[in-house]
């Protein structure tokens, strides 16, 4: 079976991380990579060849139209993700893109319609949900093993200062998305609703300004019929990353929930009832290895991943971000 040929859209740190990755993962290859300076594209081709050519443009739509190239991961700033995988379904090629795949509602619902019209393969690159501890702690709700569930906790933060050199980082920058709410939010967001397999049917938030206008940190409860979650997202403080997901029997915590590689479940006397371990060290192995079997498989969007599920954060961060700039 030949390999799944990725051009990769974007040249910086997330796709230095993905090429290794590809590396790792079978039945792949980088064929291509492109950035707005041809340079820094040509510098990473080299970088990560592994001895084989990979080809280098000076522009996206290059990338788009090379013949060689079956799938698309897109590792660019959040507010160019919806143009670029525009270009991208138009000449059908299969997307993969870095999460949050949108910056609103709008973009999410055009670029979606586009890649069904089209038949084209598309996923957000949500990669906690294909890591093998997280679908074990699925494994062990649905066997029933903590009973109904009742609350989850999860929290992304870390401190990035804004100063006079760090308020030009594009965290802090509202120009190309930047703010916890799409940085980081989505991460417990989509954990949560990942576990539920279900949006909230109530959602709540709070927002904190930083000093450049992007949200420094949100807040959010997310309200389902007998059960609550938290989770909260913050570019301004440190707080731990370990989830926690309790029911009527019993719990299971994931440490660092984003990239979990263990899961822990608990009866509700604290107990350890069993503990799950993945030795693969790359999470991102895991994600490429779910999008290559959907390829393979002639379907379009993932079960584990659905394009619903994106659609459905790009709605709260509209009211998130709306809120903000009143």
């Amino acid at each position: 079976m030949e390999n799944i040929r990725f051009g990769i859209a974007g040249c910086g740190g997330i796709a230095a991380r993905f090429a290794k990755a590809l590396v790792l993962s079978a039945g792949t290859e980088l064929a291509a990579c492109a950035a707005r300076n041809l340079d820094r594209a040509q510098a990473f081709a080299q970088a990560h060849g592994q001895g084989k050519p990979v080809r280098a443009y000076g522009n996206y739509q290059e990338l788009m139209e090379d013949p060689n190239v079956d799938a698309v991961y897109i590792a660019t700033v959040h507010t160019t993700h919806a143009q670029i995988a525009k270009q991208a379904i138009l000449v059908g090629k299969a997307v993969l893109c870095e999460k949050p795949f949108f910056t609103n509602s709008r973009e999410a619902r055009e670029v979606i319609a586009l890649a069904r019209e089209k038949s084209v393969p598309m996923m957000e690159a949500f990669w906690t949900r294909t890591l093998p501890a997280y679908r074990k702690a699925k494994e062990w709700i649905r066997e029933g093993k903590i009973g109904d569930v009742t609350l989850i906790r999860a929290a992304f933060c870390f401190c990035n200062p804004c100063t006079e050199q760090s308020r030009s980082h594009r965290i802090w920058n509202p120009e190309v998305g930047g703010g916890a709410m799409l940085d980081i939010g989505v991460y417990p967001y989509e954990y949560v609703t990942g576990i539920l397999e279900a949006p909230p049917e109530k959602f709540h938030y709070t927002v904190l300004p930083g000093p450049t206008g992007v949200d420094a940190t949100v807040a959010m409860t997310l309200e389902y019929p007998g059960a609550l979650a938290e989770c909260l997202a913050s570019i301004a403080g440190h707080m731990d990353t370990t989830a926690r997901i309790s029911g009527t029997k019993g719990y299971i915590e994931q440490s660092v929930f984003y990239g979990a590689r263990e899961a822990r479940l608990f009866d509700n006397q604290n107990r350890l009832l069993e503990e799950f371990q993945d030795s693969q060290e790359e999470g991102f192995v895991h994600e490429i290895a779910h999008f290559v079997d959907l390829l393979r498989s002639g379907k379009t969007e993932s079960r584990w991943i659905p394009l619903a599920d994106a659609l459905d954060f790009a709605e709260k961060a509209d009211l998130v971000l709306g809120a903000l700039r009143g």
